[in-house]
């Protein structure tokens, strides 16, 4: 069974160390090909601010309350809860 803790992840290792790419250029070397530089802004893609169009808050209300709840929560009743002596047996 010990060898099993030591064959697999020498196995695991063995197998990445062969993927790894061969032809992969020297970091040190400064004749090696390195991919050209490309510039990206931060601010590629920003769009300014806008502000939001307001809707009527009377059909807000309405909506949410036909949904019948707020903020996804829907507000059917909750079962109550067990209380007196009884509610922490096992708890010490």
């Amino acid at each position: 069974m010990r060898i099993v803790f030591v064959a697999v992840p020498a196995l695991v290792l063995a197998g990445v160390a062969a993927a790894q790419d061969a032809a992969r250029p020297d970091p040190r070397d400064p004749r090696s090909k390195v991919p050209p530089v490309e510039y990206r802004s931060a601010f590629d893609g920003y769009r300014p601010f806008a502000e939001p169009e307001l809707r009527d808050w009377r059909r807000a209300n309405e909506e949410v309350g036909a949904a019948r709840g707020h903020g996804g929560r829907n507000s059917e009743p909750q079962p109550a809860k067990p209380e007196g002596p009884g509610h922490h047996k096992g708890h010490k």
